[in-house]
């Protein structure tokens, strides 16, 4: 790579008995990963492992941890590929071909990039090569933090400090509409788990990570219970099939959905 960048995951300390599963698996799938790896805790020290950590202390937001974390790194660093604890690799990492995605990404002067493409919302508007094509301006979500690669500067930017990551992803959407050069991969390069919804492991994903080979630590986090997951996944499901045979134009769906969804404009202000 010709461009600095830092593999950092997003976390908190809540959050330490994913720690260790996120941390196996990564140097698993990804042994040669070549960037310096962060995890950013609050105060807790992490499993000793090829990740160092950096503790920002207590954070009043999820905004305000990533903004304190990004004042520590953003003299070292013009790029952070950022992730999240709860969603651990789960097949190798062809760090070749990333290689190729992100030079390209570089020589397109690119702000951001999604490494994983958001199923249940879409995919790029328009191509832009053969690894990945342009999230255009006024589509919905337009940035996230799950196997990201951010221009630095771009991220503080778009950063409020008082906002949740969901927050993030609704409004700073609309703020992104600032920027060119917001790009998504044609399809998922990482193959991840979703291990953990609302604080809770669903049942089928503890079981496909024990199935690997790691046993999760359940003594202080629940599993859902199977009527819980059921209705999960059927949200997830009408979503996807609504979004995928009732497909509303990109260039509204913004609107659509926040008025929908009840989000509002006025909180951008």
């Amino acid at each position: 790579m010709n461009k600095s960048t830092a593999l950092i995951v997003l976390t908190c300390d809540s959050y330490s008995d994913l720690w260790p599963m996120f941390i196996n698996f990564s140097e698993k799938y990804w042994p040669d990963c070549p960037y310096d790896k962060y995890f950013i805790t609050n105060n807790k020290s992490i499993p000793e492992s090829t990740f160092s950590a950096i503790k920002i202390g207590k954070d009043e937001s999820w905004s305000d941890g990533l903004l304190k974390t990004i004042d520590k790194l953003k003299s070292k660093y013009d790029y952070l590929l950022i992730t999240l604890e709860d969603s651990p690799i789960i097949e190798y990492v062809d760090q070749n071909k990333l290689n190729l995605i992100t030079n390209s990404f570089f020589a397109a002067k690119g702000n951001f990039l999604s490494l994983f493409t958001q199923n249940n919302i879409g995919t790029p508007t328009r191509r832009y090569n053969e690894f990945f094509g342009i999230i255009d301006k006024g589509s919905l979500y337009r940035p996230t933090c799950v196997y990201s690669l951010w221009k630095i500067s771009v991220l503080e930017d778009l950063l409020v400090r008082e906002e949740n990551a969901w927050d993030f992803e609704r409004y700073g959407s609309v703020r992104s509409d600032k920027y060119d050069g917001f790009f998504m991969v044609y399809n998922n390069f990482f193959k991840m788990s979703n291990t953990v919804i609302k604080g809770k492991w669903l049942r089928s994903e503890y079981k496909k990570i024990s199935n690997l080979g790691f046993q999760p630590d359940i003594k202080n986090r629940e599993l859902m219970s199977r009527t819980e997951e059921l209705k999960f996944k059927t949200y997830v499901l009408i979503f996807v099939i609504l979004n995928k045979f009732i497909p509303i134009p990109w260039k509204i769906r913004r609107k659509v959905i926040f008025t929908l969804k009840g989000y509002k404009y006025k909180k951008l202000d």
